[in-house]
């Protein structure tokens, strides 16, 4: 089982440190990281322009001088191990040039946002022994419905109905109130981008060589799909006389696996739900895993999996200490 997905380890160096020496060791070729990468700003929350730009200012500092030079060194001399990221809801868009300036000067370090590339382990493979592994692509959908707070900047509405989430104010305009670090290109909600996907990432990478085909794509989701138990988190009681869901996914992505059948889905966002709901299910024929994320108390949630075979995997909790 020579690859594996971790999620959401919000900046934390001492993580990201014990993650790639767990790679030197059990030598592994293939690293997906389902989004969040740099650390969040946490309460209290600054909304005016000096509080977002200190946010925007911190998380810049910690991708230049923090996550690039160690991933910059480690696959400079680990070849053939490649790296596959997206962003997440707590990562600032207007510091995602960083990273694909990264992935253009780095050949094994691959940013997936809205865009799809080929799985380099089957096409190595591949060259040797033709028949005996798929080839595989990776695909990459930051984004999550609303409700994750006021950062905007890969958060959509599910749908045109555009309903608030139980908790949120009804009449909210959130997209004017929300922080947006970079002005959206498209107008577009996450069911219209899923309904056809390969329209939608021809969007952003015109004329790309691969044809989308989900049944040889693994794809990475920041969003777990809705009322599984890769989104359950712990109850949150009643909001007046509604009471407050316990699984807070994307109704609209489970919706796509169930009609896709994706190769694989690999998501995070809801930390906890490894611990209280589970790390991995199945939506018919399609494998969804959640690593969960345990970064606050400095243990790496971490999935070993085989990817020829994804339904072989195991889960690991490893302690910095």
């Amino acid at each position: 089982m020579n690859a594996i997905a971790v999620t959401d380890l919000h900046g934390n160096s001492q993580l990201y440190e014990l993650l790639l020496r767990i790679v030197d060791l059990w030598k592994i070729s293939s690293v997906f990281i389902s989004g969040d990468l740099a650390p969040g700003v946490y309460e209290p929350t600054d909304i005016s322009i000096v509080g977002i730009e200190e946010a925007l200012d911190h998380q810049r500092t910690f991708f230049s001088d923090v996550f690039i030079p160690l991933f910059e060194v480690f696959l400079g001399r680990h070849l053939q191990t490649h790296v596959y990221a997206i962003m997440g809801n707590d990562d600032r868009r207007a510091n995602e040039s960083m990273l694909q300036e990264f992935d253009r000067t780095t050949r094994n370090f691959h940013l997936v946002n809205d865009r799809m590339v080929e799985f380099r382990n089957a096409k190595q493979i591949r060259s040797f022994f033709p028949g005996e592994v798929p080839r595989l692509f990776v695909a990459g959908y930051p984004y999550v419905p609303i409700g994750g707070g006021l950062l905007m900047d890969w958060v959509k509405h599910e749908n045109r109905v555009g309903l608030m989430p139980p908790g949120m104010e009804s009449l909210m305009d959130i997209d004017s109130s929300g922080i947006r670090t970079v002005e959206p290109r498209f107008d577009s909600t996450i069911e219209e981008d899923l309904t056809d996907f390969p329209s939608y990432l021809a969007k952003w990478e015109p004329g790309t060589m691969f044809e989308y085909d989900p049944a040889h794509t693994i794809h990475l989701f920041h969003a777990p799909p809705y009322n599984t138990p890769l989104d359950q988190i712990a109850p949150q009681g009643r909001y007046d006389f509604v009471r407050l869901p316990d699984h807070i996914g994307s109704s609209e992505i489970r919706r796509f696996i169930e009609r896709a059948q994706p190769y694989l889905v690999l998501c995070g966002h809801c930390h906890e739900a490894a611990v209280l709901g589970d790390y991995k299910t199945d939506i018919g024929a399609t494998r969804c895993v959640n690593p969960g994320s345990q970064t606050h108390i400095n243990v790496l949630s971490i999935v070993q999996f085989d990817p020829y075979t994804p339904t072989e995997m195991k889960q690991f909790f490893i302690n910095v200490q």
